[in-house]
């Protein structure tokens, strides 16, 4: 009887292996479709096989299923072999990646970079020795900063052509600049900062004097020892993305 139930399981794992071996000869020439029919034959005999998911998952990649895909990755990195689990999280970075390329919003794109960051620093934990991961955190942090610097060059043209729109100053918002810019001059500038504030708060014709409290605000940051928010430095960039 036992003997039996042995050469059962070991057909089943015959039967499974197969398609397994299959696909991965079809990925191999480059044949992803294929592949992926071989993959998802052998998750109808093993549908909870970590291996699969991987493999899968790394199918919709290549094919540019990034839905599937990411689908596919998030649970192949639970997978309890470290080694397997960081080239999932990396694969998983590319296609959050990829899917920030083709966003069509900023914020999307700035989203998903993000997340590609995110699981690149995870696939380096799961395994410090990991290059390729730690190549690519410098490039998604480049598209990333770069993102963030276009987002951050459209607002301020946004409010510089609010302000442009916006009414002359009042004869109050006048007097409290005034008082405010000498107050930063006599070296108070946190009183200057709050008596604009205060003004903006108040009157409606200041709004476009919050580049004034931005700018006593970068002052303030320097004189406590601090640095104002910089630009990240993220100038090697020689390397495109790669995938396993």
């Amino acid at each position: 009887m036992r003997l039996f139930v042995l050469l059962t399981c070991l057909f089943a794992v015959t039967i499974c292996a197969r398609p397994i071996n299959d696909g991965n000869k079809l990925f191999k020439n480059g044949d992803y479709a294929g592949a992926l029919e071989k993959y998802m034959k052998a998750r109808e005999a093993e549908p909870a096989n970590p291996l699969l998911f991987y493999n899968i998952g790394t199918c919709q990649y290549r094919l540019g299923n990034y839905e599937e895909a990411k689908k596919e990755l998030e649970s192949a990195v639970r997978m309890p072999d470290k080694k397997m689990a960081a080239k999932a999280a990396y694969n998983l970075a590319n296609t959050h990646f990829r899917m920030g390329e083709k966003a069509a919003e900023g914020s999307e794109r700035i989203a998903a970079w993000r997340e590609s960051v995110a699981y690149l620093k995870k696939a380096i934990d799961l395994d410090n020795g990991f290059e390729n991961a730690k190549k690519n955190v410098e490039i998604v942090q480049r598209k990333l900063k770069e993102e963030l610097d276009k987002q951050k060059q459209n607002q301020d043209q946004n409010q510089d052509n609010n302000d442009q729109k916006q009414p002359p100053l009042s004869e109050k918002a006048k007097e409290v600049l005034a008082r405010a810019l000498q107050l930063c001059k006599d070296g108070k500038y946190a009183e200057g900062k709050e008596m604009l504030e205060n003004l903006i708060a108040e009157d409606e014709t200041a709004g476009q004097l919050s580049g004034h409290v931005q700018r006593i605000d970068d002052v303030i940051e320097i004189k406590a020892g601090r640095k104002p928010k910089a630009k990240i430095d993220a100038s090697n960039t020689d390397n495109d993305l790669e995938v396993i």
